[in-house]
């Protein structure tokens, strides 16, 4: 029983990108996930609600539905905008697939998180009321993602030195003075 070295050995080169009618049918399949998720969520929600709890289910627990669904639909439909393709309007081909919406590092993945964490605590408040406090940890992380990458890089900066322009400054009559005296050679 040999094993045949092509299986160990990895390819070398450059790796395969997508194309545009891969990232169009992967946008197409996320974005009905997406919307899978938030309607059978909320529909489910709301029919355990009405079945068993709707004498609990007081104007606050509304507001807070409803705020959950709308974050969530808003999140959608803009990660849905984000995904629409672009179309020649003559020979309706394909020009543009819209925003890859698996690409790492994208704003789709904070609407992925929006949309899975309302429906996550959704979910939660059916087995008890207190699960609505999870709804803290939205504004605290988004504060946590702008210090990171705006604050506290703004905050912290180191200041400009002053030498460092002394010695650009020096540098620069360096160079001068070289090519004056290569010139003059």
């Amino acid at each position: 029983m040999s094993m045949s070295s092509s299986s160990n050995t990895k390819s070398k080169g450059k790796t395969g990108t997508r194309g545009t009618k891969q990232i169009l049918e992967e946008n197409e399949q996320t974005v009905k996930f997406y919307f899978n998720v938030t309607s059978i969520s909320q529909t489910i929600y709301l029919g355990i609600i009405y079945l068993l709890f709707w004498p609990s289910f007081t104007y606050s627990y509304m507001f807070l539905f409803a705020l959950t669904s709308v974050i969530s639909w808003l999140a959608y439909y803009f990660m849905k905008s984000m995904a629409t393709p672009i179309l020649d309007e003559t020979s309706k081909s394909l020009i543009d697939p819209g925003s890859d919406l698996n690409m790492s590092g994208h704003i789709s993945e904070y609407l992925k998180d929006i949309i899975l964490f309302t429906a996550i605590v959704q979910m939660l408040t059916l087995l008890s009321n207190y699960f609505w406090y999870l709804l803290v940890i939205a504004p605290i992380y988004v504060f946590y993602l702008v210090w990171i990458n705006f604050l506290g890089p703004w905050f912290f900066a180191p200041a400009p030195d002053s030498t460092d322009n002394e010695n650009n400054k020096d540098n620069k009559k360096q160079q001068k003075e070289k090519i004056k005296y290569v010139r003059s050679r």
